[in-house]
Parts: C-alpha cells; structure tokens; sequence
C-alpha cells in the first residue's frame, strides 16, 4: 500500500478496486470534464480517473505523504495535478475558471459535514460529485420529513442538489476496516440554490429551526429569532406547535420567507 493510515486524519483507504472503478464511472466524465478529486490516499479512485478522457485532473492531499506516493505512480505521470492543502480552504472558481468541474472522494468520516457544506456552498463552480460517506450521513442527504434521518443536512441538499444514493459499500473494502458500512451518493448541484437570495441566512434559520428538535418551532428558533429584529420575535412566538422535522424543506423556506419579510 506505501502508506500507513493516520487515525488523526481519518483515513480509511479504499483497497477493492471494482467499487473504485463503480464510483469513477458513476461520475460520467467526458473529454470535456476537469475533475477535482478530493483526498486521493493511495491512488484507488485517483488511478481510475486518470483512465477516463477528462481533460485535467487536480487531486487535493492535506497528507504529504499522499501526494508523495501517487505522484510516482505510472498512471499518475502527466495526467494528475496534486495540491497539498486543506480541501476546504480550496476554491474550485480558481482553480477552475469559467466551469463547473466534477468532485469525487472518499471523505473522511471526521469531516464530512464540512465538506458537504463545501461542496454546496461552491455550487457555482461543481456541477456534480460523487462522494463516499457512512451510510448514517448518506440516509441523512436523502432523508424525508418525519423521519430520525431528516435535519439540517437533508435540507442543505434539497436547497443545492438533486441526491441519489447509488450503493452501500461493506468495511472489508478498506484499510483499516471502518466500524460502520459506507455508501456512496451522487449529487447533481443546481447553478443557483433555491433560496437563492438568502442562502446562508435560510441555512442559519434551518440550524435553528432544527438546534433542538424535540421542542416546538416557537420554542427552537427563539435564539434564531433573538439574533434579528424584534418583530422576528414576535412572529416565531406566535408560531403553532409544529416541529422542524415535520416540515418539508419547501415548507421551511416559505416559513423563513414568511418570518424575514
């Protein structure tokens, strides 16, 4: 392998080259295609991209040692730009001007929420990603309204992306083995959100809205409210006693807009 996984970056390297090469192919990449591959480890997806006609590869490592390894691989000559950084310190708008590249990755368990948030916060810029995360965080990206799964993630997604759960993928794929079943989700990014005026104020809304879940809607969102005007505060007060999670998200938005104008 050449590497030695660090439990401080949350490595689990993908070692069953036939689900590397399902997860490349499902991202569909054309000739006309730059992809940005997000944490490349030991090359298992990163070898399989390089086997497609995209027509530039840039691969992000916070992990030196990654970057070192891939870049003396035979398939990596020529074909594979890599970046030692933090992926979310990345702007894909630069390095990628005037397109919507593709994203893929085996996230790291310990950050993928943020880099979820990532992604979509970068809609303008990533047309599509194909991404693996624990099953529990997958069944979140498609969750309905009403269920366990269903909060603020599930909302993010249905304000920047068309979500597909593709395909579960078992821990005796990895080195080490992870203690939980991964999955593998493809998002389709909308170029502009569908609250598009207001993202990041309908997603500190939906963080409130959801901050304590077994409370009703005008008990939850009193800090949201406290942190506005004071008329704000008099219309979460006034509120019925319906909880987040029974909302779909297109309920939450005309909520926000309700409650912000």
């Amino acid at each position: 392998m050449g590497i030695a996984p660090r439990k401080q970056l949350s490595q689990n390297f993908l070692t069953d080259q036939r689900v590397a090469q399902r997860i490349v192919d499902a991202l569909g990449i054309e000739d006309t295609d730059s992809v940005l591959e997000i944490g490349p480890g030991t090359g298992a997806l990163t070898q399989w991209i390089a086997r497609t006609p995209a027509k530039r590869i840039v691969a992000v490592d916070l992990d030196p040692r990654a970057i070192d390894h891939c870049k003396v691989q035979p398939w990596s000559a020529r074909r594979v730009e890599y970046l030692h950084s933090d992926i979310r310190t990345v702007s894909p708008a630069e390095l990628f001007p005037g397109e919507r590249c593709l994203v893929l990755g085996n996230l790291p368990y310990g950050i993928s929420s943020d880099l979820l948030f990532w992604i979509l916060g970068n809609h303008a810029s990533i047309r599509s990603a194909v991404i693996m995360v624990q099953r529990e965080v997958a069944r979140r990206l498609v969750a309905s309204p009403g269920t366990k799964d269903y909060g603020i993630l599930s909302v993010a997604v249905w304000q920047g992306a068309k979500a597909d759960l593709l395909f579960h993928v078992q821990p005796g794929s990895f080195f080490p083995k992870p203690s939980v079943v991964s999955s593998v989700v493809k998002l389709d990014l909308y170029e502009k959100t569908r609250v598009p005026d207001q993202s990041a104020d309908f997603q500190d809304f939906v963080r409130g809205a959801f901050s304590q879940r077994r409370k009703v809607l005008s008990n939850s969102l009193k800090s949201w409210a406290s942190r506005h005007s004071n008329p704000l505060v008099d219309k979460v007060v006034a509120l019925d006693k319906t909880r987040a999670e029974q909302l779909s998200p297109e309920q939450l938005a005309e909520l926000f807009q309700r409650l912000t104008t």
